[in-house]
């Protein structure tokens, strides 16, 4: 029967890494006229770089609904999950050791995608200075992320249907909409040893405390740069102007 298993860390931190693993039994044949998909639905602290992932074309194409700014922070977005749906790569029909596969064979395939992901800056929020382990959490926002639905799509004729015992598919109508209209769906499940398929990441915020001194001093750093910048500028303009102006030569009797 075919699985999967997903993780996501590291667990604190601006870039986690999200990995699946799907298993798919059987003759690696009965998928040749299916495509495989991952549908991942991010909160809005999470956020994909769309051009990142436009650069791992060999592994899957995507489609992405949701904001696509980089630098905005949480509380300048709506509150709105983005998703992601991927359209994995088949690898050859080859078994792991690149052999090829005989029809009675009943190896079956395991795929792992991995997607990078980023976390967007929270609100800050004032800690205390207690050590407790309370207080220390106080300092990083609990965000909790579903794992990926892992699917097929399939022609209603595909061995892969009668494989796999095809289970109904719960996808958004946009989603769909991307989707062969003629082909079967048929949910790829979580592994049945875990019971909780969710990730909890841990996103660092900053104490309203610092505030108060760390926008100065931000603006001060930015204002020195800058006066830096055009000194260098100055002083490479003057070079420039002295190497360019004539030498006179000595006359001669």
């Amino acid at each position: 029967m075919a699985y999967l298993i997903s993780e996501l860390g590291p667990p604190k931190g601006f870039h986690p890494i999200s990995s699946t693993t799907i298993y798919l039994p059987g003759i690696h044949k009965a998928y040749e006229f299916c495509s495989l998909y991952i549908h991942h639905t991010l909160p809005p602290l999470v956020f994909v770089d769309t051009h990142e992932l436009a650069q791992r074309n060999e592994s899957y194409t995507f489609s992405h609904w949701g904001s696509r700014d980089l630098e905005k922070p949480v509380h300048a977005l709506p509150d709105k999950v983005s998703e992601l749906l991927l359209n994995v790569r088949f690898p050859n029909l080859e078994t792991q050791t690149g052999h090829p596969l005989n029809e009675g064979q009943e190896e079956g395939r395991t795929v792992q995608v991995d997607v990078p992901m980023h976390l967007r800056y929270g609100s800050p929020r004032t800690a205390s200075s207690s050590s407790s382990e309370e207080d220390q959490t106080g300092a990083y926002e609990r965000i909790r992320v579903d794992w990926p639905q892992g699917f097929l799509s399939c022609p209603p004729s595909s061995r892969a249907i009668t494989k796999n015992k095809a289970k109904s598919v719960s996808l958004p109508k946009h989603v769909l909409s991307v989707l062969p209209s003629d082909n079967v769906l048929v949910a790829i499940p979580p592994h049945s040893d875990f019971a909780n398929t969710s990730t909890v990441l841990y996103l660092p915020l900053g104490n309203t405390r610092d505030v108060a001194f760390v926008e100065p001093l931000t603006a001060l750093t930015i204002l020195a740069c800058c006066f830096w910048l055009f000194r260098v500028a100055n002083k490479t303009a003057r070079r420039l102007n002295a190497n360019a102006q004539p030498t006179q030569r000595p006359k001669t009797s």
